[in-house]
């Protein structure tokens, strides 16, 4: 609906009010008098109206039309009524709302000026509008504009009072506190200071500034010259001087006009200053000084917004004006004078001034100085500065220009960054080549690499395209091992905790002054009358920009810098694999790292190559735990050895396929009961080892065909134990103690010797621990013919036993699982092998047992080089190393590579040879940068363990970067997590690719052979051993006794641990060994109360308890108390003596049966003592000998490997065909005459049958039907169903099967009805809520506070005796004669 307007002869708008109008105007008891509404309501109701008669309601100005009006006379019209009506008071309402806002005197709130201004900008939206405002422009006589100085205040007391009225009275100080006053641009205070300024300073320079008055906005940086001075005054290359809290103001007004100063406030204390007009700010950030000026000054350092890449803006004001001051007073300013004295120079850091020293007189301190920070000034191009370290030495250009000159374009930038002491700015030059005219950086990533290593060595911090980081960050990252999010939040609290530290000085310096005010130091100060402030400014928050300006760092862009550094040390740690060699080989797989890249890069397992130091000589991840995946990796250790002429490893020890394979029969049922399935004959020990038992492991067909492979005993101990039923079992620890105790021959004079040392450290009994004999003593794995008698015994004595409740120790598939091992025994897998007459180990030293000084106490320690037990510990490291459950491919491999030459460095740390000189921090491309210059500057390196050889690279991959064959390699881009920069930016744009490693100005004579990376004596002095490998000690044995030796006692006896203690004090619990005999009668009393009950032994517990209680008072009572575990002890004990036929009784038989079995184990071995031959450290990357071909592969050899082959697979062909015949047809039993189902017919002819009707179904089976109707008269048990339903047991079937179905369905909704979870009545147990389901009423007594719930059930069973004889409802109770007993009850129990 469009607005009808009203026009005259001229075609302009008429502006007289219509009849309708006038009548509303002159009549206000016509007008509406309701409170205005809001204008959500005003806009709802509108669009409702224009819905309903059928209007566009996406029209914003049909919409509008019907808003109605929330003031005025005509309040509650349309705004489309008003403009059809009443022109004039439209036109009024226009120029009204002009002059207010050309006054300052419009105030926009409330309902109804909301409306006033949706109807203003609904009538100028109209082009009529426009074209009358326009006539009366014209029509009227121009009348002058209003004077600036009749303007009104239009705010505080003075409101009502004009601009020229606050100038005439300016020296009241309203003026004065006007201008200094801070507010918001465009209100009218801001215009206000506007006019006072501009009479402050006319034009001409001619005006006189009033002595009371100062601009509250100081002029930039380039201008304010006495707040330099003053920050000059404070600058640790001047003199410190006292400064009494006053600046100058200098008023300038042309470069040829004498200055003025005059006093005012500090203005340095204030907020930041927009720059001046006579400095070049870029859009970049970049302080260029302006052409047209002598002098050129810096306006404003410009950065990225807060909190964004960790830069922030440089908008602290005293920031920027004490870094001006630095580089004024060290000349590197433009247009300042040369420093002649070297000694302001020698230092690139500029640290602040000590805050708490400076006098501030009068005034309190200020907080701006607290809030310093230090910089870094970085400018190479810099003769002054730099000259010394530059040697002549020519800058490259970025472009890489032939002759490049470079030169300086500016002050530069600020960079912020963070540290693990604080935040700090790293200033960088702007520089350009006159060549190419191309600009750059200082700090460019890019043109750092081009640098010599002596430039970038000065660099605290590494730069990352638009961010950069401070070296001590990633140092902390790469030492510490966190997650970039760990790291991120210690940063962050470091950071935050400077802050307040600031913070405290600061509050401490005012605190100072006050207490010096009040007297405290003998001595009051009139200081407080001087200054106008009562008290100090607030510090600020920590992340104000005209404060603290502090900053955060992100975990995501500390992963980037993770990766960077990475990227810089790959190199260094990759040859420092490439160097490790050893002797003898201990691999494992293992998913527990896997499972952190699983899903983002397809691997499935990790494999790691160990040597006897525990050093990784290799480690990579594998989708495929096979053989074939291993051949690239086992090609590049032979193709290391064969390089660097080192003798290649002859032992190694793996998880699995160790041997040939072979096939072991499946056990029958029942049959691991007789020990004739369990014994080891000759003919199976014959089978066993006839023929090849050699396997073709990727270790043996491509690295050393002579390599000895040996089982690892702790994954066959773990297979072993893992066929028991329950480590919960109370004879699984007895077995795994028996069984380790078998597979070890523990040598006896190393065993006597730590025996002697806990006798002299006072350690009794003197029975050694495991972990002290495992260390300490040298032990073998025997030969095969004694090992299996061992572990036979000990399958012999568990192979039956059970526990108190007949439960079985070994599984049924334990027998498989002995015959699978028994195999490994036989063809000697886990037995040590035999060198030069011993077995391998490696001295460790001696240490003092307990720290007990004397030689008595002196025990060596012995580390064996068997096994793959240090793996485990590598596996749960290496998960640690990857932080996080789910991490990109990248990250992966950085902590995962990193985490591994870290291991290695620990390992070589930990081996303290006297000969090898090891750094105390790692860092590998530092070592490898440190020890090229050595070699240069000294002639010989620093640090041979870590002289990274530059040509010896063997091509081996590493972690993710391992390629199988047959497999897709995993991508790893290294650059995806880098942002790059905007290309529209010219000057802050960095190179789109380039290497992040830096470049090393360290140069190599071509000359120099590849060196060793680990430089140790091929062989190290020899131990001195008390068994030597050619003497063969005859059998340890013991002269026979009636009593054999018990078993071993621990060296500490057991201690009773305090438990819940009953008594309420802190007593000593008593175990059932330790019980006096009224606490055993007590406990078997209670025992026997509450046997066969639910929680026996919480209610026996319990009950002893209360009696322990009851006999505090008695001194005389022999009741100590105890807990459910001694309990439950005491419970089995009692099990053990009356179950005989168990192996864990104690009976003289089994005790003295058990014993027998140790002491064959420990000390009736034919083996008593252990020869070994000491392993010296392995060789590391010797130098290269002269090359040999390699031996070719004869015809008979070929031929040998495919007659095997064949074989091979004509045997798996044969045994496919036995299994195919073995197999039978299953088929399917009937579960009522569990005899095979017949084939179901249509026709009921069958003796099972499906019939169906309705819900029911009904299965028949002649046989059940036979055993139920056989005494009523049925005779065929093979009656078919056809005529079994046409006899009268058929509908019998059918009702009972009806029956039971109805009941499956009444029992399914039963328990679908919702069960009342509220109280419950403690008698009736009936809901105790009042409702309709509940026979409760709640009510009271007169005169008896306390609410009463009156039950029917429990009312009954108190007054039955009485005489009543059925439950009553309450209203019958009141009246019955039982109300009053009631009553009188109920009073009497709550006055208890």
């Amino acid at each position: 609906m469009t607005v009808t307007f009203r026009k005259g002869p001229l075609g302009y708008l008429r502006q007289d009010p219509t009849d309708a109008a006038r009548l509303l105007k002159d009549n206000p008891s016509l007008q509406d008098q309701h409170a205005p509404v809001k204008e959500a309501v005003v806009k709802q109701n509108a669009l409702t109206v224009i819905r309903m008669r059928g209007g566009d309601a996406s029209d914003r100005t049909e919409v509008a039309g019907e808003y109605i009006l929330q003031f005025g006379k005509y309040k509650g019209k349309s705004f489309r009524w008003l403009l059809e009506n009443d022109i004039g008071y439209t036109m009024y309402l226009i120029t009204n709302q002009q002059k207010e806002e050309a006054a300052g005197l419009f105030m926009a709130e409330g309902h109804n000026k909301d409306s006033l201004l949706s109807f203003l900008s609904y009538a100028l939206s109209f082009g009529e509008i426009q074209l009358l405002r326009d006539y009366e422009a014209k029509k009227t006589v121009v009348a002058a504009a209003v004077s600036e100085d009749e303007q009104l205040v239009g705010f505080g007391n003075r409101a009502k009072n004009t601009w020229r009225d606050i100038w005439d009275s300016r020296d009241d100080g309203y003026a004065a506190f006007i201008v200094k006053k801070k507010c918001a641009a465009g209100t009218r205070m801001h215009r206000l200071q506007q006019y006072l300024q501009k009479k402050l300073h006319p034009p001409s320079g001619s005006t006189t500034t009033h002595p009371s008055l100062a601009p509250a906005e100081a002029m930039g940086m380039d201008q304010d010259e006495e707040l330099e001075q003053a920050m000059l005054s404070i600058s640790p290359s001047k003199h410190v001087q006292s400064c009494d809290g006053v600046c100058t103001t200098i008023i300038i007004s042309k470069p040829k006009t004498s200055s003025k100063k005059k006093k005012s406030p500090c203005s340095a204390c204030k907020d930041t200053r927009a720059p001046s007009k006579g400095a070049d700010v870029s859009d970049a950030g970049t302080i260029r000084p302006d052409a047209n000026r002598d002098q050129h000054h810096c306006s404003r350092f410009l950065q990225s917004p807060v909190n964004r890449h960790c830069i922030h803006q440089l908008h602290q004001h005293k920031q920027r004006i004490w870094m001006k001051m630095e580089l004024q007073s060290m000349g590197l300013w433009p247009g300042s004078v040369p420093v002649r004295n070297p000694l302001k120079m020698v230092s690139l850091w500029r640290g602040p001034p000590q805050p708490e020293l400076i006098d501030s007189v009068y005034d309190f301190p200020c907080a701006k100085y607290f809030q310093l920070h230090p910089f870094f000034i970085w400018k190479p191009e810099n003769d002054n500065l730099m000259g010394r370290l530059r040697n002549n030495y020519t800058l490259p250009c970025i472009d890489g220009c032939a002759q490049p000159q470079i030169a300086s374009a500016g002050v530069g930038r600020p960079r912020v960054i963070v540290g693990t002491t604080g935040q700090y700015y790293l200033l960088s030059s702007r520089l350009c080549c006159k060549v190419c005219r191309k600009r750059w950086y200082a700090d460019n990533p890019s043109w750092l690499e081009k640098l010599p290593k002596r430039f970038t060595n000065l660099l605290p911090a590494v730069p990352t395209y638009k961010k950069a980081i401070c070296k001590s960050v990633l140092d902390e990252l790469r030492r510490s091992g966190k997650s970039p999010t760990d790291m991120a939040k210690q940063i962050t609290e470091l950071m935050h905790l400077k802050y307040e530290r600031a913070d405290l000085a600061y509050l401490l310096s005012c605190k100072n002054i006050m207490d010096g005010e009040e007297g405290k130091y003998d001595q009051r100060t009139i200081t407080q009358f001087l200054r106008q402030e009562t008290k100090p400014a607030p510090f600020g928050e920590y992340g104000d920009s005209d404060g603290w300006n502090g900053i955060s760092v992100s975990a995501h862009y500390l992963t980037d810098c993770l990766l960077h550094e990475y990227e810089h040390q790959q190199g260094a740690i990759t040859k420092l694999l490439q160097g490790t060699f050893g002797q003898a080989f201990r691999s494992d797989h293992t998913r527990k790292v896997a499972r952190k890249v699983t899903f983002s890069s397809g691997t499935m397992s990790s494999y790691a190559v160990m040597n006897e130091n525990w050093m990784i000589l290799s480690w990579v991840m594998v989708q495929s735990e096979t053989e074939k995946s291993l051949k690239p990796l086992y090609q590049g250790l032979e193709q290391r050895y064969r390089t660097a002429g080192v003798e290649k490893a002859q032992y190694h020890w793996v998880d699995r396929d160790c041997c040939a394979a072979f096939r072991v029969s499946e056990s029958c049922e029942g049959e691991h009961l007789n020990w004739d399935a369990w014994m080891t004959s000759d003919a199976i020990a014959a089978q066993t080892t006839s023929g090849n038992v050699l396997n073709t492991c990727a270790s043996r067909s491509n690295f050393n065909a002579n390599m000895l492979i040996k089982l690892d005993l702790f994954h066959c101990l773990r297979r072993l134990m893992r066929e028991c039923v329950s480590e919960h079992h109370p004879l699984y620890s007895s077995f795994a103690q028996f069984l380790s105790a078998a597979f070890s021959v523990v040598d006896q004079e190393d065993l006597q010797r730590l025996k002697d040392a806990y006798a002299f450290c006072g350690i009794q009994p003197a029975n050694p621990t495991k972990p002290h004999t495992r260390e300490h003593c040298r032990i073998r794995i025997p030969h095969p013919e004694e090992l299996i008698k061992r572990v036979e015994g000990v399958f012999q004595h568990f192979h039956l036993a059970t526990d108190p409740n007949g439960r079985p120790l070994f599984k049924a598939s334990m027998l498989k699982c002995w015959r699978i091992q028994r195999i490994h025994i036989l063809r000697g897998c886990l037995s040590d092998p035999e060198v030069e007459g011993g077995i391998m180990y490696r001295h460790g030293g001696t240490l003092q047992l307990n720290h007990v000084p004397g030689e008595g106490a002196k025990v060596p320690v012995w580390i064996p080089i068997r096994g793959t037990s240090q793996q485990e510990g590598y596996h749960f490291h290496q998960a640690q190393w990857v932080t996080g459950t789910r991490v990109s491919t990248e990250l992966f491999q950085a902590q995962a590579m990193t985490g591994v030459a870290r291991w290695n460095y620990q390992r070589l740390v930990d081996l303290k040879q006297p000969d090898v000189k090891l750094p105390a921090v790692f860092d590998p491309a530092l070592m490898g940068e440190i020890n090229a210059v050595s070699q240069q500057v000294f002639g010989h390196v620093k640090y041979p363990a870590f002289h990274l050889p530059l040509e010896t690279d063997t091509g081996e991959k590493f972690g993710l970067e391992y390629v199988e064959p047959d497999c897709r390699p995993v991508p790893l881009d290294w650059d995806k997590h880098r942002s790059k920069a905007d290309s529209t930016q010219a000057l802050d744009t960095p190179p789109q690719s380039s290497n992040p490693t830096a470049q090393s100005e360290l140069l190599q004579p071509p000359s120099i052979p590849p060196t060793k990376l680990f430089q140790f004596p091929a062989n190290l002095p020899s131990v001195k051993q008390d068994v030597t490998a050619g003497t063969t000690p005859e059998p340890h044995t013991e002269p026979e006794t009636t009593c054999l030796k018990s078993l071993p006692l621990l060296s500490s006896p057991t201690a009773a641990r305090t438990g819940p203690v009953k008594t309420g004090g802190r007593v000593f619990v008593l175990d059932h060994k330790r019980w006096t005999g009224p606490m055993r009668q007590a406990v078997d009393n209670l025992l026997n109360k509450h046997h066969g009950q639910k929680d026996m032994l919480k209610l026996v517990d319990k009950d002893y308890a209360a009696l322990v209680l009851d006999s505090c008072t008695d001194p005389n009572s022999m009741l100590h108390p105890t807990t459910k575990h001694h309990i439950c002890q005491y419970v089995k004990h009692l099990s053990k003596l009356l179950n005989t036929s168990s192996s864990i009784n104690i009976s003289p038989e089994k005790l003295q049966e058990r014993q027998v079995l140790w002491h064959s184990l420990t000390e009736g071995s034919e083996t008593t003592r252990v020869p070994v031959v000491t392993m010296p450290v392995a060789v590391f990357n010797p130098t290269l000998p002269v090359q040999t071909p390699a031996t070719p592969l004869t015809l008979e050899h070929v031929e040998n490997l495919v007659r095997n082959i064949m074989a091979n697979q004509q045997q798996q062909q044969q045994q496919q065909q036995q299994q195919q015949q073995q197999k039978k047809k299953q088929t399917k039993r009937c579960l009522s005459c569990g005899q095979p189902k017949a084939r179901f017919e249509n026709d009921g002819s069958s003796i099972h049958h499906l019939y169906m009707q309705g819900t029911v179904r009904y299965f028949y089976c002649s046989t059940k039907v036979f055993k139920t109707y056989g005494a009523e008269g049925l005779t065929d048990p093979k009656m078919p169903f056809v005529d079994f339903a046409e006899t009268a047991f058929f509908p019998r079937e059918l009702e009972a099967m009806k029956q039971r179905v109805e009941a499956r369905v009444q029992l399914k909704r039963k328990n679908t009805e919702p069960e009342h979870k509220g109280r419950k009545c403690g008698f009736c147990r009936k809901e105790l809520k009042q409702g309709p389901n509940s026979p409760h009423i709640h009510t009271g007594f007169p005169g008896v506070a306390g609410k009463y719930v009156f039950c029917p059930a429990r009312v009954l069973s108190l007054y039955r005796d009485q005489g009543m004889e059925k439950q009553m409802t309450w209203k019958n109770f009141k009246e019955s004669v039982f109300y009053e007993a009631e009553k009188r009850r109920w009073e009497a129990e709550k006055g208890k």
